[in-house]
């Protein structure tokens, strides 16, 4: 499950920033060094922690299907 936590960083925080265990520690408020803690599996990851991460994903894909289709109806206005 701990290698989750690298592609799931990926998906909320984008290629560009490695493995995104800085923007997850961030948006969970817990330092840096327990999110790569629990990456290496040296640490299990709260139940909490597992909810909060996939209500993030949740909101993401929402906003993202909210964006696809505000694009959409540039592309093909009227339909």
């Amino acid at each position: 499950m701990t290698a989750l936590l690298p592609e799931i960083g990926k998906a909320l925080y984008g290629p560009l920033y490695g493995d995104g265990s800085a923007g997850l520690a961030v948006a969970l408020d817990v330092n840096p060094r327990r999110v790569r803690a629990w990456s290496a599996g040296e640490e299990p990851v709260p139940e909490v922690v597992w909810r909060d991460l996939y209500e993030m994903l949740r909101q993401q894909e929402v906003e993202n299907a909210r964006l696809s289709y505000s694009i959409m109806a540039m592309l093909y206005p009227g339909e």
